[in-house]
């Protein structure tokens, strides 16, 4: 099958049929998403309870599609155009084909496209396996089938339609309280809902927060550019290189205007103020700081900082007792679920962060000689990306090992900054958007002064509906790579998706703060 599908790739579209099409098409998004889509698909949350809700309900009527046909032959019948002794027959037959269609257009469906039914497609959501990998076809039929299909068809024909209403309403009350947001049938087979990017899609393009429009390509990669505003030092604790390595890599990619933004950090700036001037690039302090805003955890980025000032060195003593403490109830968490007992001195020698993360246990506890046949540890060893996966499953939010840390409000972040002489933009809008345009209009009210909408993590669409919302509130544009080294290593410095002919967006914030 791939090497017919590698041949087909190879023709032009006039030379391939409609389902030839349909192949060559399924198959590049079902690559596309094993290459790199799944490491941007997000966990299903009550903020996506209604897209799932309509992608049901749109499965749901294509599956009970031949109805619509009996209502029509009900209709002709009683107008006499057909004769009704052939009621009973015409029954009998759109009864057979609602079975046929329960049981074989969603669950084929699914199969071909790697997850994906008509209205998971609309909706942007995939079924997937725990590690977010693409599941199997068998695995994909049988969730179609018995989460949906036979429980359907049989609690209609012995119960009528009050059984089916009773086994919709109990599946989505179990995956409402279930922390993962999983249905009953994905309990049993391992598989998921997630939302995922549509990087191919066209999408209308949106007005840019400058006079002048932004001209940007459907499908941007990489674009040169002279600005770098969200780089990460090792003293961040998931940062590589040291300050100078930085500017010597920003000199070599031919940037001329960088900020180093270490988590709850300023330490870099001082250094940087130095280097700028050796390396001919110019410095813009900056700082990332965590912070929390009705129950959910933010990052806000700092720039034109006073970095010397008292506050930041308190801000980090406090990140660093909080983070330590944290650490250490997740290494017990994690005995308690798990089973298996961790040294934490090993962890913390020459560690300066004193930080434990659930990646960290991962890693520790799957390199383990003497834990090689740990029932827990096991299936992990078997998956592509078994740090990962075991990160997925056991430490992120609503997983049986996962730590709050409790940062403090965003409001107290945006005035320390503001105080010190900064200006506060909001890191990682997307995700926050995505909780809905109440959330970001919240948080926005908080005193945000600007929003980070080139990044390389997101596509066209993301960063044309975050350019429309700093334009409707007047916030600055900025753009950074959020660089860290070998952790992301598929990330250079300088890679911020942003065009060259969009910099001048990003010079107008900075002159706008130089000059004033």
């Amino acid at each position: 099958m791939t090497n017919e599908v590698n041949e087909l790739e190879k023709l032009t579209p006039r030379h391939l049929n409609k389902k030839q099409l349909a192949t060559v098409y399924l198959k590049k998004r079902s690559k596309q998403y094993q290459t790199e889509g799944y490491k941007h698909a997000y966990n299903i949350t009550n903020a996506f309870l209604l897209e799932r809700i309509f992608a049901f309900a749109l499965d749901t009527c294509i599956m009970l599609l031949p109805i619509a046909l009996w209502e029509l032959l009900l209709l002709m019948i009683l107008m006499g155009l057909v004769p009704v002794a052939l009621l009973k027959p015409l029954e009998l037959l759109t009864f057979a084909l609602v079975g046929v269609s329960m049981f074989t257009f969603n669950p084929i469906l699914s199969a071909k496209s790697g997850g994906q039914t008509l209205g998971k497609y609309f909706y942007d959501l995939k079924v997937v396996g725990k590690d977010h990998k693409e599941t199997s076809s068998f695995a994909l039929i049988l969730r179609e089938i018995l989460g949906i299909s036979l429980p359907t068809f049989l609690l209609f024909l012995y119960f009528n339609i009050i059984g089916v209403f009773a086994y919709w309403i109990l599946n989505f009350l179990f995956l409402l309280v279930h922390p993962k947001h999983i249905s009953i049938v994905d309990m049993f087979l391992g598989t998921r809902i997630v939302v995922i990017r549509q990087t191919g899609r066209k999408e209308l393009p949106m007005s840019a927060p400058s006079p002048q429009q932004i001209p940007m390509e459907e499908e941007i990669k990489k674009p040169s550019t002279t600005v770098d505003l969200h780089i990460h030092s090792n003293f961040s604790d998931d940062g590589q290189y040291n300050v100078e390595e930085l500017f010597q890599m920003a000199q070599k990619k031919g940037l001329k205007t960088i900020s180093i933004c270490d988590h709850n950090s300023v330490k870099a700036n001082l250094i940087a103020k130095r280097m700028s001037d050796l390396y001919h690039i110019q410095y813009v302090p900056g700082v990332e700081l965590d912070c929390r805003f009705n129950g959910a955890h933010l990052r806000v980025l700092g720039y034109f900082i006073n970095a010397s000032s008292d506050i930041f060195a308190h801000l980090e003593n406090e990140s660093l007792k909080r983070e330590k403490k944290a650490s250490l109830e997740r290494v017990k968490a994690f005995e308690n679920f798990s089973g298996i007992c961790l040294n934490v001195n090993e962890f913390l020698e020459k560690n300066r962060f004193q930080k434990i993360s659930g990646r960290m246990i991962a890693k520790y506890v799957l390199d383990k000689k003497e834990l090689q046949d740990h029932p827990l540890l096991k299936p992990y060893r078997l998956k592509e990306h078994p740090v990962e996966a075991m990160v997925q499953d056991l430490f992120i939010d609503g997983a049986p090992c996962n730590i709050e840390v409790r940062h403090p409000k965003l409001e107290d972040i945006v005035d320390i900054i503001h105080l010190t002489g900064g200006v506060a933009v909001l890191s990682w809008a997307r995700e926050t958007m995505m909780l809905g345009s109440e959330w970001l209009e919240s948080i926005l009210k908080t005193g945000i002064d600007g929003i980070e909408v080139f990044t390389p993590y997101y596509d066209l669409r993301e960063m044309t509906a975050l350019l429309k919302q700093a334009k409707d509130h007047k916030l600055f544009v900025t753009a950074g790579s959020d660089f860290h080294g070998k952790r992301r290593p598929e990330i250079e410095i300088g890679d911020t998706n942003c065009p060259k002919e969009a910099e001048i967006v990003i010079y107008d914030f900075l002159e706008a703060h130089q000059t004033g």
